[in-house]
């Protein structure tokens, strides 16, 4: 079943409105985390985004291990 509850990024109402806020007028997202699966396909996808974006702090020398590890390189 999908999530009917949405929430206001600017002033965290809650509501049912999928378009906008019915208080502030603003944007609503789903409050809710993304199932979690041990079989995750994409976990390799967002490490990397999260690594070349800065989202992820870690040490230069971690960085390039993990990218050498993600992307299979020698």
């Amino acid at each position: 079943m999908r999530s009917l509850l949405r929430r206001c990024t600017k002033c965290g109402a809650y509501t049912l409105s999928k378009e906008k806020c019915p208080r502030c007028g603003g944007p609503v997202k789903v409050p809710h985390p993304p199932k979690y699966s041990p079989e995750d396909k994409y976990q390799r996808y967002r490490i990397l985004q999260k690594l070349s974006t800065g989202a992820l702090p870690v040490r230069e020398e971690t960085k390039e291990r993990i990218l050498k590890d993600l992307l299979g390189g020698p």
